[in-house]
């Protein structure tokens, strides 16, 4: 049965929690944090697409004055702005892939799509060097039908007629409507132990044609974004760029580069088929 890999979340009552662990600093965090979208979405919603999407955006904002302000520093921490950086890479290979293969007819996929931001912006920035992309459909792969839904209003509301989107679990091949050209999935593999990452590689390489491209991260343990998680109840699985490598080769993958972003904390992963 197909699951929401990153609802980790076992506590009805994170603040009930905290305080039965005898945790009065996370408990007084907690409420100080509240005050923040970003951190009220977190601790709310646990690893959710708005999350991603609120630091992808990179605008502050919350409750009262405090609330902005303090969105605003949590945006500038280390592990923000790395997390970003996973957009940004991303959007640029895509960018520099539909630059190379311009005129083609492609298939791009965005799994699990969430906002496919880095899709759009992708996209826009290959345009914005020359690219055509008449023949490029854009697809997005989600399990939430509701996330599927925002996915739609926002890739269209850039005029972009284009982007499809299906429901189903990325862990499964039969999902995949496939073959695709180019393949993004970010905000995933911490939330995955090795044997489901390998499943999704492994989806991922059979759904991609010969010389396509894969694009992916995974992340670093630092101590204050662990700290973080353990608030909100977010479990995730740390890994440096040699062991998504390995795991990527063994997925089928013909070619894998891997490297870490300016901070040392998100490794993106680029394999070819």
């Amino acid at each position: 049965m197909s699951e929401f890999h990153n609802r980790t979340r076992r506590s009805k009552s994170l603040p009930l929690a905290l305080l039965r662990r005898g945790h009065l600093l996370g408990l007084v965090l907690y409420y100080l944090l509240r005050r923040s979208s970003l951190a009220r979405e977190g601790l709310e919603n646990s690893g959710s697409y708005r999350f991603a999407d609120h630091i992808y955006r990179g605008v502050p904002s919350g409750s009262g004055r405090f609330g902005p302000w303090l969105d605003s520093r949590l945006l500038t921490l280390p592990a923000a702005r790395s997390f970003r950086n996973r957009f940004f890479a991303a959007r640029d290979e895509l960018a520099a892939f539909l630059c190379r293969r311009a005129g083609s007819a492609l298939d791009v996929l965005s799994v699990p799509c969430g906002i496919p931001r880095e899709l759009v912006e992708g996209a826009a920035l290959a345009e914005k060097r020359g690219a055509t992309l008449e023949r490029v459909t854009f697809h997005g792969l989600d399990l939430d039908p509701e996330v599927l839904e925002q996915a739609r209003l926002f890739a269209n509301g850039d005029g972009r007629n284009q982007f499809l989107v299906h429901q189903g679990d990325a862990l499964n091949l039969k999902s995949y409507p496939g073959p695709f050209d180019f393949v993004t999935s970010t905000g995933l593999a911490e939330f995955l132990d090795d044997e489901q990452l390998t499943e999704l590689y492994r989806a991922v390489s059979a759904s991609l044609r010969s010389g396509g491209l894969f694009v992916t991260s995974g992340m670093r343990r630092r101590w204050l974004s662990h700290y973080l998680l353990k608030i909100a109840e977010l479990r995730v699985h740390y890994r440096d760029r040699d062991h998504l490598k390995r795991l990527a080769l063994d997925a089928g993958f013909r070619q894998v580069k891997a490297r870490y972003d300016a901070l040392g904390i998100q490794t993106i992963l680029v394999a070819e088929k």
